[in-house]
C-alpha cells in the first residue's frame, strides 16, 4: 500500500497526533475538523507535539550532565562536551518545521479527494462517525483505504452500504500515539484481505516520537483487546472505590506500586477522557449483554456533569 497523501477528519488531540505521526514519517496530510476555529486548534496541538519533541532533544544533554552532578560527580568541560556530542538532538528545528508543514487544515471533505488513507478520528458514536464515513465514502477515490479510530464500534455496522466498505476497516491507535506504538487493525465482514494486511504492513513502516510502530491483527469484537480488558478494570476501580474500600488516590498509588502499572486507573480514565471510558464500557454491555461490563454509576454522573478528566480540568482529580 502506497500512501503519498493522507487525511484525518477530527482535529481533538487523538485525531492532530495521528495527523502529527503520518507528517513525522513524512506523509502529507490534511486535517478536517467542522468550523475553522477546531482545525486551527488541531494545528496548534500539532505543533505542540512537535515542539515537545525538539524541546525533549535538546535538554538530553543538560539533564545528563545535571544528573551525573548529582550524584556527586564533577565533569570536566571536555567530558561535558563529550555527553553533549553523543545526545546531539536527533530531530532539529528544521526538520520539526518540515513535520508541521506537512499537516494542513480544511473544513471541507472535498480536500480529500486525492488522498490514498484516511483516518477519522471523531467522538465514539455510531451516529457520528457514520455520518463522517458516508461524506468520506462520496469524495474518496475508488483506491483509497478508510480507516475509522474506534476503540469499540463494530467497523461492519460503520461500513455497511458503503461503496468503500471492501476497503473500511478499524486503525485504533492509543493515546498518545505520539509515544505509544500499538494500533490494533480489524477488518470487517467486507473488509478484503488484501486491504488489512496492506495496512499491516503500511503501519510496520511507520514510527512515533519514541517507538516504531507496532500493529497488530485483531478480529472484529466489542472493544477489541485492550480495551476489553482494560475497561473492565477502570470500572471496577470505580466500584472498589464507590464501596468504600480506599480513596482513588490509594487505588491507583496500589495498582502503580503493587500490580506495576505505570498509572493508576483513575489517572489514566482521566487521561483517556470519561465520555470515552463510559461509552466504551456502555458498548461492552450493549453488545455483550453481560451485566459484568455495567458502567458505574459514579462514572457516569462525572460525564453527566461534563467533568471528563483532563481536557476539561476535572474528573475523578482536580487539575485546575
Amino acid at each position: 500500500m502506497r500512501v503519498e497523501k493522507a487525511g484525518v477528519v477530527g482535529a481533538g488531540t487523538m485525531g492532530a497526533a495521528i495527523a502529527e505521526v503520518l507528517a513525522f514519517n513524512g506523509i502529507p496530510v490534511v486535517l478536517k475538523d467542522v468550523d475553522a476555529a477546531l482545525v486551527e486548534r488541531g494545528l496548534a496541538r500539532v505543533r505542540g507535539f512537535v515542539d515537545e519533541l525538539v524541546a525533549f532533544h535538546e535538554g538530553r544533554a543538560a539533564k545528563e550532565i545535571a544528573r551525573i552532578g548529582e550524584l556527586g560527580v564533577t565533569l570536566t568541560e571536555a567530558q561535558q562536551e563529550a555527553v553533549r556530542t553523543h545526545l546531539k538532538p536527533k530531530v532539529s528545528r528544521a526538520r520539526a518545521e518540515e513535520v508541521v508543514a506537512r499537516v494542513t487544515g480544511s473544513t471541507s471533505y472535498d480536500d480529500f479527494g486525492d488522498v490514498d488513507l484516511v483516518v477519522e478520528a471523531v467522538f465514539e458514536r455510531t451516529e457520528v462517525k457514520r455520518g463522517v464515513l458516508e461524506a468520506l465514502d462520496h469524495v474518496l477515490p475508488e483506491h483509497a483505504v478508510l480507516g475509522t479510530n474506534t476503540s469499540s464500534l463494530s467497523v461492519s455496522r460503520l461500513a455497511r452500504g458503503l461503496v468503500h466498505a471492501p476497503s473500511t476497516l478499524a486503525v485504533h491507535f492509543f493515546n498518545p500515539p505520539t509515544t505509544l506504538p500499538l494500533v490494533e487493525v480489524a477488518g470487517g465482514v467486507d473488509t478484503r484481505e488484501d486491504v488489512v494486511t496492506e495496512t499491516l504492513d503500511f503501519l510496520q513502516g511507520l514510527r512515533n516520537h519514541r517507538y516504531p510502530l507496532v500493529p497488530i491483527r485483531v478480529r472484529e469484537s466489542p472493544a477489541f483487546v485492550v480495551n476489553r480488558i482494560l475497561i473492565p478494570v477502570l470500572n471496577e476501580a470505580c466500584f472498589v472505590r464507590d464501596e468504600g474500600l480506599a480513596s482513588a488516590r490509594d487505588i491507583d498509588l496500589a495498582l502503580k506500586t503493587g500490580a506495576g502499572m505505570p498509572m493508576g486507573p483513575f489517572e489514566l480514565g482521566d487521561m483517556i477522557g470519561l465520555d470515552v471510558v463510559l461509552e466504551v464500557a456502555e458498548t461492552l454491555q450493549r453488545e455483550t449483554g453481560d451485566p459484568k461490563f455495567r458502567p458505574s454509576v459514579s462514572l457516569r454522573r462525572l460525564v453527566d456533569a461534563g467533568h471528563l478528566g483532563r481536557k476539561t480540568g476535572r474528573g475523578f482529580y482536580d487539575y485546575s
